[in-house]
């Protein structure tokens, strides 16, 4: 498959993802694509998201279909301190337009494509060719830089559970950028379209509830992985980092049904 092909192709299922219409094989490619190749979700199409809900329930007629608010919600919390504006997503005129627009649903979809399409061009501008599709550095390369730069970062070592004590890694964290990594070792391989492994962060100084680090995957034949955590909420001082084998996908409250391994910040 081509660069071009891998490009449409995750802008289709990003589109499904934001709508909620994602089924649990197609949730495993789009994981599959992003892990992969580096590509990751625009975090100013979530923002387009929520303004896009705001103004289609101020100015529209009909309501906005309950599966997209639903989604909307889910992926753009409330009380998620709001991040600052892209350019591409203040134009008003364009805005009102696909709010008049019958087929607004649809409209919303295509505009998410194109914030992804624009998110993809400026990231590899200047680029010739490159090992990874979005010109990101792997994560080896981005938690050696995160090393150097962060004054702040926290290191934890995780310990298994019972039924996955041969596994060992740590969790590095940095306050001030909001970034962080797991390396891992001997945690076993697992199937995305059966289970998938979700990270938590403990964070009681911002909610009571576990905030979400990211669903990722273990490959077969692969000892050592290094995973970035990818947590949509500000977390400002985590008191523990938690492993949790899910449903394809993921889920939003995790039930803890299978804890996998426990990292304590020191």
């Amino acid at each position: 498959m081509s660069e071009q092909d891998m490009l449409e192709r995750f802008e289709e299922l990003e589109a499904g993802r934001i709508l909620g219409d994602l089924s649990n094989e197609e949730m495993a490619e789009w994981q599959n694509l992003s892990d992969t190749h580096g590509l990751k979700k625009d975090f100013s199409i979530e923002l387009a998201a929520a303004a896009i809900q705001t103004e289609f329930i101020q100015s529209h007629a009909d309501p906005l279909p309950a599966h997209l608010a639903k989604s909307l919600r889910q992926t753009f919390p409330r009380q998620t301190p709001p991040p600052k504006i892209a350019p591409s997503v203040e134009n008003p005129l364009i805005w009102q337009r696909i709010f008049r627009s019958p087929q607004a649903a649809w409209g919303i979809a295509a505009v998410f494509a194109v914030l992804l399409a624009i998110s993809f061009i400026g990231g590899n501008s200047g680029s010739g060719t490159s090992s990874h599709l979005s010109g990101n550095p792997s994560p080896k390369e981005a938690l050696e830089r995160l090393r150097g730069k962060a004054g702040d970062l926290i290191e934890s070592e995780f310990g298994g559970t019972e039924s996955y004590g041969q596994m060992s890694g740590n969790v590095v964290w940095s306050d001030e950028m909001q970034e962080g990594y797991m390396t891992l070792t001997d945690l076993p391989a697992n199937d995305p379209s059966k289970k998938q492994y979700q990270l938590w962060i403990i964070d009681p100084a911002r909610d009571e509830k576990p905030v979400d680090g990211g669903v990722f995957d273990i490959p077969s034949g692969e000892s050592t992985s290094i995973i970035p955590i990818r947590n949509p909420l500000f977390v400002t001082k985590p008191q523990a980092f938690v492993i949790t084998l899910e449903q394809p996908g993921g889920v939003v409250v995790s039930k803890q049904e299978v804890v996998v391994a426990l990292a304590k910040a020191s």
